[in-house]
């Protein structure tokens, strides 16, 4: 990876909240970035942050969703929800990585019941500069 791509990666915006602020991710240390992401629906936003994770996980599990390389689809589109994932085992490849998400998804959802995160709807539903 080149320098100028690395250095973008040390402050990732994600699709969080934390304390009502953008969350941000340190992902530079992750040598081979892959990214899971999902297309939601102009109707899910209608859906609470929770269901938005469960719809997340569905969708993965149906491989319903695209894998990028370094490129996050929610960083450049609406209605995008991505996960990044690491190829530390070539042999789990996509299916593996769209479970892995499935899972993240599942854990984001008990941060969100317990209020240390929410979902940035004007982010993920909102246009792109």
């Amino acid at each position: 990876m080149d320098s100028a791509r690395r250095a973008a990666l040390t402050r990732t915006r994600t699709i969080f909240l934390s304390d009502g602020q953008p969350h941000y991710e340190n992902l530079s240390t992750m040598p081979h970035l892959w990214w899971v992401s999902v297309k939601l629906s102009p109707e899910d936003r209608l859906s609470s942050d929770e269901e938005l994770m469960d719809i997340v996980a569905d969708r993965c599990r149906a491989e319903n969703c695209k894998v990028t390389h370094y490129d996050a689809l929610h960083h450049r589109e609406e209605l995008y929800i991505s996960f990044p994932v690491m190829n530390c085992d070539k042999d789990l490849a996509y299916r593996g990585w769209m479970i892995i998400v499935a899972r993240l998804a599942e854990h984001y959802q008990m941060e969100i019941a317990a209020g240390r995160l929410s979902v940035d709807r004007d982010y993920i539903f909102g246009p792109r500069a």
